[in-house]
């Protein structure tokens, strides 16, 4: 992937996942995309609450990681939720 590619991607806060369709109400996407976003929205939660424990270990690293890193995950996270919001009111055709 070029860089170029990559940043644009990287920012798209409203990306899906690669393979997924909004347009799928079968009962395995919906039970597979409610699991891959969960957790995805649990590891992105560690990270973050990872990423402010060492920020309290090390200051100095605050400027940087508050600066850059916590606002990317923190949107970053708000984009897993919406996915995982979307998949959990999807109901599969009984």
């Amino acid at each position: 992937m070029e860089p170029l590619d990559f940043t644009r991607r990287i920012i798209d806060f409203n990306r899906l996942m690669e393979g997924e369709n909004r347009e799928s109400y079968t009962a395995d996407d919906v039970v597979h995309w409610r699991a891959v976003y969960t957790d995805l929205v649990r590891f992105k939660e560690q990270l973050l609450s990872q990423t402010h424990e060492h920020i309290e270990e090390v200051p100095e690293t605050k400027r940087e990681l508050a600066g850059l890193d916590i606002p990317f995950l923190q949107a970053e996270m708000q984009r897993l939720q919406r996915g995982l919001a979307f998949w959990q009111e999807r109901k599969p055709p009984p």
